[in-house]
């Protein structure tokens, strides 16, 4: 064999050893996307689950809650939402003269009160006009409240609802706090 017989075999294995290269990583990255949507799902599942439990301990915890601050709510509903329309809300309490809408999430930010006040709020009565004659008052509820954030609800007019130390649930706002009338 000559040396460009030899070169030339040897050209030819490295392009051999890089086209399996390449399909090896192919195969790699396959994998790392598989395990990572995998991880994605079991993280949502999870979220899902802290979603749950905020709405479950709120609506088992609402009338009580606020019966200690001189309002009774005769009827709580969960999961409230029109039929062919995938926007729900989380826990709906009436009494004969007020609706209150609470939306829950696992941890509050500004931008969850503020996207509740600025979209979800104002729709609540063109989606639900049996309730349009009530006075209709707005509550966010979260596992996880921050002081900051709490004070930033109350001063836009809404009730805060979390979980207190023994596992039950509390508002959260100041004594004194009246609730703002949003329609």
């Amino acid at each position: 064999m000559d040396r460009w017989e030899v070169l030339y075999k040897s050209i030819k294995e490295l392009r051999e050893s890089i086209r399996e290269l390449r399909e090896s990583q192919r195969e790699s990255q396959r994998e790392t996307d598989r395990q990572i949507r995998e991880l994605r799902v079991q993280l949502g599942d999870l979220g899902i689950v802290q979603g749950e439990i905020g709405e479950e301990l709120f609506y088992r915890n609402l009338k009580s809650m606020f019966k200690k601050r001189g309002m009774v709510f005769n009827r709580v509903r969960r999961n409230l939402r029109k039929r062919r329309d995938d926007r729900e809300y989380d826990i709906v309490a009436t009494n004969g003269t007020q609706v209150l809408v609470v939306e829950v999430k696992n941890k509050l930010r500004r931008k969850h009160i503020d996207q509740f006040l600025e979209e979800r709020l104002p729709e609540f009565k063109e989606k639900f006009p049996q309730y349009k004659d009530k006075e209709l008052l707005g509550a966010v509820g979260a596992l996880v409240v921050k002081d900051d954030v709490a004070r930033y609800a109350e001063r836009k007019g809404l009730f805060v609802l979390t979980q207190t130390d023994d596992g039950g649930a509390a508002i959260i706002n100041r004594e004194r706090f009246k609730p703002q009338v949003f329609g």
